[in-house]
């Protein structure tokens, strides 16, 4: 898989097709706590015709270079960084809880390649219950498995969840305390309505670590905003209800192609 350069480290990403065209659209994914460009893989595989489809693995995951971040500014600094070294003219940043944090942050700052933004999983404030955060250091395994149970629909895909506890139990406990620290000192409730640019708000209708109310809020502050709630999924709605997810996004690409 494809690796570039960016402020002398290695990050590794996923693009489909592979010869993309740097002034067409790109769709640009980034991951949640623990994630990779994994969690993207159906819409990677199956919406590669309808825009550009860009996963970046954000330092100290997947492939790319350690260590990771604790905060929100500095991942949205180096997603940033990705950005222009690829050198991407059109952009749509879609971003899963942690990653929805970064697309809102990067989206506070109105870059000039940035034309839409998307959002799963995600709200204006992130905080993380002290039985995650504080109990991935006291006893990792524990508390990594009730994260990845609470990431999942109640009744949902068996596959997914052992995916999602394979995720956080291959990464080292300083790596998923630092994302879900960065999660915690999120907020932006005050600011969530600057952002101008289109934006595709998702969530599971089961999504209990940021649930329905919190999508909600954003669509109502948001101006140029549609909201999308997925029934039977939670958290991961991407990977719990691919095919659902992939035709709300391939819509909102084609109505950005229509504006």
């Amino acid at each position: 898989m494809p690796e570039v350069t960016v402020r002398g480290r290695r990050l590794g990403y996923e693009a489909r097709p592979q010869d993309f065209e740097r002034s067409g659209l790109s769709v640009v994914f980034i991951h949640g706590t623990g994630g990779d460009r994994e969690d993207w893989r159906a819409q990677l595989d199956g919406l590669w015709t309808v825009a550009n489809m860009i996963a970046i693995e954000l330092p100290g995951h997947g492939q790319s270079e350690p260590p990771g971040e604790s905060s929100v500014d500095a991942y949205a600094r180096w997603v940033g960084d990705f950005v222009e070294t690829l050198g991407l003219e059109r952009v749509m940043l879609f971003g899963c809880s942690l990653g929805s944090a970064i697309a809102q942050w990067i989206a506070l700052q109105s870059p000039s390649w940035l034309e839409a933004l998307g959002v799963v999983g995600g709200g204006a404030r992130l905080r993380v219950h002290p039985a995650f955060l504080d109990g991935v250091l006291q006893d990792s395994e524990k508390a990594m498995k009730d994260f990845a149970a609470f990431a999942v629909a109640s009744q949902g895909s068996e596959a997914v969840l052992n995916e999602t506890l394979r995720k956080f139990m291959r990464n080292p406990a300083s790596l998923i305390h630092g994302d879900l620290t960065a999660c915690n000192e999120f907020d932006v409730m005050e600011r969530v309505a600057e952002i101008v640019v289109p934006t595709l708000i998702v969530v599971g209708e089961e999504d209990r670590l940021t649930p329905p109310k919190y999508a909600r809020y954003l669509h109502d502050r948001i101006a140029h905003s549609s909201l999308n709630v997925i029934s039977a999924a939670g958290h991961v709605a991407m990977m719990e209800k691919p095919e659902e997810f992939n035709r709300v996004l391939a819509d909102f690409v084609k109505r950005l192609g229509r504006r």
